[in-house]
């Protein structure tokens, strides 16, 4: 059961990423989503810079959190919508 919630949980990663890009915009920021076979991780490239974000604990959608230099970095996805989250500060919403 907890291997399909895995699954689950890659899946939800891609599902606001068209075929071709796997780019989403928030605000000022670019996040390339590279894929993995991991789906405890999550690779991503923030304005150039790559981020390991690793799967956290969410009551729904997938939720990564890591850093970035000094920035705690919280990457949410519920369906089609992107949360960005950058040092506790207000949610940036994504597209």
């Amino acid at each position: 059961m907890k291997k399909i919630c895995f699954v689950l949980f890659g899946l939800l990663i891609f599902a606001g990423c068209s075929k071709d890009d796997n780019n989403i915009v928030c605000e000022k920021y670019t996040i390339q989503i590279n894929p993995t076979e991991n789906t405890d991780v999550l690779d991503i490239i923030i304005n150039d810079d790559p981020v390991i974000l690793t799967h956290a604990v969410s009551a729904s959608g997938a939720r990564y959190v890591g850093n970035l230099n000094d920035t705690t970095v919280e990457l949410w996805n519920k369906g089609h919508d992107w949360t960005l989250t950058l040092n506790d500060e207000e949610p940036i919403q994504c597209k």
